[in-house]
């Protein structure tokens, strides 16, 4: 903790920092946001800690895929069981992956039956932007917003227009292609159509068992939609997205592990600038299918489907005062799955209101939302904000929020491991924060403390010596129970500045979580992370450098076996030879870094991959 507060002592240092400049620097209109209370805002007005990657900061960074770019962003760390299609967790301010809301569109894709959601085989041609928010969220989002919010928007601006294509290939065989076309049909309809193919050989993930494997992976998708104006006040949006994935994973032996994503939806708006009305519904469907890779033969298959319907209204008194509210309604059915559990589906009903004072220097927030679900009961959690402007280069904001982590269908009816008395994890966060500007300098400073109770966990109970070399009834048994508490602090540090011709990102992390019965290290959480960014131009060439550092962690709860700590270097290069056509090089793991995320599966090394774009 002493780090704590010697950080926490010079805190009027450090601010807020925005999306890194892009050179040549225009006047930019405001970043317009959705994900922070549901409606749209301006990015400025957010209270709550809020990172926007756009599409053109992903297309000139070095990542590979969306797990790459959430690497490199404040307040997370990724683990990952091998390389890409293989199982991932993205931890918010040290929540797991299960504790945090992961959306497409706004729609939910966390899985029913484990919880997670897998985002490494969504192509970032899909990409307009990502939209992150730290800290509890429940009070808008329900279940599952305890670390905060990721999503992941496709929806062009309206009236964009874009048609091109993209290529590139790359070390272990590896090959991309994805078109794209946007534009308006009419005066009063945008469309927006992406497909993407992705394959590579993969790489030997687990070396040490000197079978010389490679594990590869292959996926291929498709997005339309269409936004269509009605009149000045009335309008709507379909959009449908599917993506099949395919990934050579360890279980047991080599096995095929087939995913199956698909996103539908509709919604229709009104706004009159006095009234503001959104029905949506939605439709996701999660499927995986894993089986022997030499004889893919009575996969074992997880499916989630889930549908919901979602209705906001908000009333703008003034200027000032904004009431907001909205019902939801949600099933989750997971009768597709190979196992037979206790339960099949559950149903989840919400109602929540929320009030927004925006007047002179002070932003004010407060929300309220309550829970009914008909298998582990009901909930009501509320979010408090304030954001004081005391100068016009300098903002204070503190929060409070509460919120839970639902049990999923496998912590509570799991063949063989069910638990249907689990009670749903709860929790408590406060933090507060600086944003400055200083002398062409943003920055930002976050302190938090997230208390959560009824933590879930799960313990071997027989058989337990990690042995999964044989059929599923001889593996080691493990059973889910409300165990303990935890407590997880944290700092944040970020800023943004230019000098010269070079534009940084520096962000330090610190953070402390801990298993208050134990007084351990949950797991796979790193108590430090730096990253940094450069980018710099030189007439048609922009290069982008990426550096993570990831300091210690344990790999079990009782911490005696240590994750080393790695430093990893990536970049970027990307040079326009014509209005129409650019080229682009990334090298990722530049010094062919052996490390790992996960214990006993190693990262992937050095990679090289050489594209070429088109627009038409």
């Amino acid at each position: 903790m002493k780090k704590f507060i010697l950080l926490a002592a010079v805190a009027p240092a450090f601010g807020y920092a925005q999306e890194t400049q892009q050179a040549p620097q225009t006047e930019q209109p405001a970043t317009m946001v959705v994900t922070a209370n549901r409606m749209e805002q301006t990015e400025a007005s957010v209270i709550a800690p809020l990172t926007v990657v756009s599409r053109s900061e992903i297309e000139s960074s070095g990542a590979q895929d969306i797990i790459d770019v959430l690497s490199q962003q404040v307040g997370i760390s990724v683990t990952r069981n091998g390389g890409k299609g293989h199982t991932e967790s993205v931890f918010i301010r040290g929540t797991s992956s299960t504790q945090s809301l992961f959306l497409i569109d706004g729609v939910k894709v966390n899985t029913a039956t484990n919880g997670g959601a897998q985002l490494s085989l969504l192509p970032l041609e899909f990409v307009e932007r990502i939209e992150i928010l730290r800290g509890a969220r429940a009070s808008i989002y329900g279940a599952d917003a305890v670390g905060g919010v990721i999503n992941v928007i496709t929806r062009p601006e309206f009236g964009s227009k874009y048609a091109g294509l993209k290529a590139a290939v790359g070390t272990e065989n590896s090959s991309k292609i994805a078109g794209r076309a946007s534009g308006l049909l009419g005066e009063s309809t945008q469309y927006n159509i992406v497909l993407s193919a992705d394959k590579s050989d993969g790489y030997d993930i687990r070396p040490q068992d000197n079978l010389d494997e490679n594990y590869g992976y292959k996926a291929a998708g498709g997005l339309f939609s269409l936004d269509h104006r009605f009149s000045q006040d009335w309008s709507g949006r379909v959009f449908a997205i599917r993506n099949d994935g395919e990934a050579e994973i360890i279980q047991g032996g080599k096995a095929l592990n087939k995913t199956r994503q698909s996103v539908y939806g509709a919604s229709a708006n009104y706004n009159n600038n006095k009234w503001l009305s959104e029905l949506s519904l939605s439709y996701h469907q999660d499927r995986s299918d894993t089986a022997p890779a030499e004889s893919f033969v009575d996969p074992q298959r997880y499916t989630t489907e889930r549908q919901a319907v979602n209705w906001l209204l908000a009333y703008k008194f003034d200027q000032q005062w904004l009431l907001q509210g909205g019902l939801d309604y949600q099933n989750d059915d997971i009768s597709g799955t190979s196992l037979v559990y206790q339960q099949e589906s559950r149903d989840n009903k919400a109602a929540h209101v929320g009030l927004r004072g925006d007047y002179e220097e002070h932003i004010l927030e407060a929300s309220l939302r309550y829970d009914d679900n008909e298998h582990y009961g009901d909930h009501t959690t509320y979010n408090l904000g304030w954001a004081w402007q005391l100068q016009s280069d300098l903002t204070f904001n503190v929060l409070h929020g509460t919120a839970f982590r639902a049990p999923t269908f496998n912590d509570l009816y799991y063949p063989g491991s069910e638990n249907p008395n689990l009670k749903a994890e709860t929790s408590a966060n406060t933090e507060f924060g600086f944003a400055l500007n200083l002398l062409r300098s943003q920055w930002q400073f976050n302190v938090f403390r997230n208390d959560v109770d009824n933590l879930i966990a799960w313990g071997c109970v027989a058989r337990c010596d990690n042995d999964y070399s044989g059929t599923p009834d001889t593996w080691p048994l493990w059973t889910p129970d409300n165990v303990s508490d935890a407590r997880i602090q944290g700092l944040e540090i970020q800023g943004d500045f230019s000098t010269a011709w070079l534009n940084h990102r520096v962000i330090v992390e610190f953070l402390d979580p801990k298993d208050r019965s134990t007084n351990k290290n949950l797991i796979r959480r790193p108590e430090e992370q730096v990253k940094y960014k450069a980018d710099m131009y030189w007439q048609n060439l922009q290069v982008v450098v990426d550096f993570l550092w990831r300091g210690e962690s344990y790999a079990d709860a009782a911490n005696t076996t240590t994750i080393g700590s790695y430093s990893v270097w990536n970049l970027g290069f990307n040079h326009r030879l014509t209005d129409d056509l650019k080229l682009a090089i990334k090298v990722q793991n530049l010094f062919d870094k052996e490390y790992s995320t996960v214990n006993d599966y190693q990262a992937q090394g050095r990679t090289f991959e050489l594209g070429a774009s088109y627009q038409f």
